[in-house]
């Protein structure tokens, strides 16, 4: 990989059905800590059923974080959906950005959509995020 460039993954996976809002917030913090060693950055979205989250960082270090992500239990059926080399990190001031998508909650609307209004987001992950957060049911 040439210098200067980072690898950039989104993937999205089903929750384990017994999933809750305190799961959610304790799979940040542990993402926040974990980031921060690796130098990774990102976003993670939970819409009741579904996570869906773009991570990146050098490539090594990224594909160490996803073999520890793809064995968490508290998911499965991962699937990947982008894989791309970029020079500019799209989430560089989120060690782990989280946005907890309840259907009734304009709060959470509103989060997701600031965090998605940077210079550095681009139209395709603006739009990955936009169709993730209408699917879904209220976690509980």
């Amino acid at each position: 990989m040439p210098d200067g460039l980072i690898t950039s993954i989104s993937y999205i996976s089903t929750a384990r059905s017994d999933l809750a809002h305190s799961d959610f917030h304790n799979i940040l913090e542990s993402a926040n800590l974990r980031n921060e060693e690796l130098d990774l950055t990102g976003l993670l979205a939970f819409n009741g059923l579904n996570f869906m989250q773009t991570l990146e960082g050098s490539r090594d270090n990224l594909n160490s974080c996803m073999r520890l992500i793809e064995s968490d239990k508290r998911h499965d059926g991962m699937v990947i959906f982008s894989r791309r080399e970029t020079s500019q990190r799209e989430f560089p001031h989120w060690r782990m950005a989280g946005v907890l998508l309840v259907s009734d909650s304009r709060e959470q609307e509103t989060t997701i959509e600031q965090l998605l209004s940077t210079k550095w987001v681009t139209p395709e992950t603006k739009q990955h995020f936009e169709s993730f957060k209408s699917f879904g049911s209220q976690a509980q």
